[in-house]
């Protein structure tokens, strides 16, 4: 006798009349009563052994055996598995389903065939199908795998299983109902972890695709020579004697006034006008870092001060990539610590022959500069009739850069300052020349540029280089008047004066290397200038080529893998479909009336899968309700309401 009671008040036993008996009864004065499920040796139609004929409400009192419910329900016995032209027809149209896995392991294979060419439209094409895998990959994934599941478990029940093991193979139709069979069964085993890891493979199957396909543009690294203006062909200057300056006359100053006029656009730019590489002021950023190479801070961060408006001619430069490379230069810097207004007699303007003046403070040649820096001074008339004078020194520098380029938009990133008396550069030759001759000639020369053999030039007002270093972005016109100096502070003052004389300067020498286009045989240039020169520089090239299709070989893998794993299934479900002999009846709706006595259906229909069953019992009523609606105690069976009454279930009441 066993004995079970959820509340303590009921039970049921196993009845007298046979192993499969059920004996409702209520711990209480009501005495006790039966209900036998038919016997499993019965006929499904035969009512229970102990059946009271006297209760016209018992769910089977109305049933009886019905008519065939269609022309295809088997009514004698036939073969299983037997091939028909239309099983034929299926297995042909199942062959081609099942083999669909191998678009992916196609598309794969493909694209990895693209891997390290040119884009081309029919690699376009391609990347636009790929997009559509995560869509199409997990869709395919759950219909062959889930089959591919559903097809090993009815193949194990045919040759006998545990119900545990074919409730996971049939449940594991997805990720989740993977997780779910697991936690739910309460058996955490081998298979069932296996079969979650399977259906991992789904979405990243998918995923894999969609990045399995890259563009990048390959970069090549190289090196190459390139060439520069050597800083030793300033010996080259016009300013070296009286005679040549006067001969070189319209040469700079067509140059320098170039460069001066066009200064509101390329004054903060890296490049000139013609395209050389300008180097900024080493005084502006020697304090940026303690390190010897001092950074040059980007247009986008601050306006970089540039020493001079024209830049440093260089060869060479590639029309693509990225390259780097160093050159060296010499510049003026000037510094002034005083700017006042004086009178003219007291200023020592003397004779007004121009309306600026630049020259050494003392007179005598053999004192007055015999090292750097150079005292100077600086006069201007000024709107009052009075005088604008500035106390300045000069000097002379030699910088090396780090100079980099994007294609032939090249700048200086860092600055380091060098000896001025190295790489043939000697103080008693080159540079005496150079504080005597060429400071004097050209102080006298750039105050006169633009009015030079003007009668009275005073009374013309301000010398464009003037108007230009009281405001460098609004100074051209005419204007007639004098502009003010004196009210500019002394550090502005001495930081255009030095734009100004480098500008100057540069435009007195290698005058034939500014303009741009250089040949590609620069000797060429030096026929008539023995002091023009260039320095070799070694450059480090970054070339990006083409753009090319990239293969991400680790989701290529993946995909690979997914995609031959969801074959290997696809085609193992579809043996195991057409070598079962067992019909596809676990997982069904219909598969509940097979054998059922609550369900009225004529012998036969055994060999039927579950959705010819389903589609020939299509319109017959059904429930899950109780079939002892009349006894004290309920029981729950998926049966027919077709003439029986089939009780609805009661969260109040009481079922075995």
């Amino acid at each position: 006798m066993n004995n079970y009671s959820p509340l303590d008040n009921k039970s049921y036993n196993a009845h007298p009349s046979g192993s499969f008996g059920i004996e409702l009864s209520e711990q209480h004065a009501r005495p006790a009563q039966t209900y036998s499920p038919p016997s499993p040796l019965a006929s499904p139609l035969d009512p229970p052994l102990d059946y009271d004929k006297q209760l016209n409400n018992d769910s089977k009192t109305n049933l009886q055996p019905q008519p065939s419910p269609g022309r295809n329900w088997q009514l004698q016995s036939q073969q299983v598995a037997r091939i028909t032209p239309l099983r034929a027809a299926i297995i042909i149209f199942d062959s081609i389903i099942a083999s669909t896995p191998i678009m992916f392991i196609a598309l794969a294979l493909i694209a990895a065939r693209l891997d390290g060419n040119e884009i081309t439209q029919y690699g376009i094409r391609l990347r636009q199908t790929l997009l559509l895998s995560p869509t199409i990959f997990p869709v395919i994934f759950a219909a062959l795998m889930g089959r591919c599941f559903k097809q090993v478990g009815l193949y194990l029940a045919e040759r006998g299983t545990t119900l545990g093991r074919l409730e996971q193979l049939i449940g594991c139709q997805s990720l989740f109902s993977a997780l779910e069979r697991q936690i739910s069964l309460r058996s955490w085993s081998i298979v069932g972890i296996a079969l979650t890891l399977v259906w991992a493979f789904s979405p990243l199957g998918g995923q894999s695709a969609l990045r399995l396909l890259e563009s990048e543009r390959p970069v090549v690294n190289s090196t190459e020579t390139f060439k520069y203006l050597d800083p030793l062909s300033m010996q080259g200057s016009v300013l070296s004697g009286a005679s040549a300056a006067n001969s070189g006359r319209s040469t700079f100053t067509s140059l320098f006034l170039a460069a001066l006029l066009s200064s509101t656009k390329y004054q903060n730019t890296p490049m000139d006008l013609w395209g050389n590489v300008k180097m900024p002021a080493y005084r502006t950023i020697e304090n940026s870092t303690s390190d010897e190479w001092k950074i040059v801070p980007t247009e986008r961060e601050v306006n970089v001060t540039y020493a001079s408006l024209i830049g440093i001619p260089v060869a060479g430069v590639h029309q693509a990539g990225l390259s780097n490379f160093n050159m060296k230069a010499r510049q003026w810097d000037i510094t002034c610590d005083k700017n006042e207004e004086m009178s003219q007699e007291d200023a020592g303007y003397g004779r007004v022959s121009a309306t600026w003046k630049l020259n050494y403070t003392t007179a005598d040649e053999r004192t007055r500069c015999q090292d750097y820096p150079c005292p100077v001074a600086l006069k201007s008339l000024n709107s009052r009739g009075n005088v604008s004078v500035a106390s300045c020194e000069i000097s002379y520098e030699y910088i090396e850069a780090q100079i980099r380029c994007n294609e032939t938009d090249c700048r200086a990133d860092k600055l380091r300052k060098l000896d001025l008396y190295t790489d043939g550069y000697t103080k008693d030759e080159l540079d005496l020349i150079t504080r005597t001759n060429v400071l004097s000639i050209g102080m006298e020369k750039v105050t006169s540029v633009d009015n030079y053999d003007v009668d009275d030039a005073g009374a013309r007002g301000s010398t464009n280089m003037e108007k230009w270093m009281m405001d460098p972005w609004n100074f051209i016109g005419a204007s007639y008047s004098n502009v003010d100096l004196y009210k500019l502070p002394a550090e502005t003052l001495a930081k255009r004066l030095t734009i100004l004389w480098n500008t100057f300067f540069q435009s007195t020498y290698a005058t034939t290397t500014l303009g741009g286009n250089m040949p590609a045989n620069l000797s060429e240039l030096m026929v008539n200038d023995m002091t023009l020169g260039f320095n070799d520089t070694t450059a480090h090239l970054s070339e990006a080529r083409p753009a090319v299709y990239k293969i991400n070989w680790k989701w290529f893998s993946l995909l690979l893998v997914s995609s031959v794993i969801l074959q290997v299934a696809a085609y193992t479900g579809l043996v195991l479909k057409y070598t079962t002999l067992a019909p596809d009846i676990i997982g069904y709706a219909s598969s509940l009336t097979l054998m059922n006595p609550y369900v009225p259906a004529p012998t036969g229909g055994t060999t039927l899968h579950g959705l010819e069953r389903a589609a020939i019992l299509h319109d017959l009523p059904i429930r899950i309700g109780d079939v002892c609606p009349n006894e004290p105690v309920g029981a729950i069976v998926f049966a027919s309401t077709s003439g029986a009454r089939v009780g609805r279930l009661d969260r109040r009441r009481w079922y075995v």
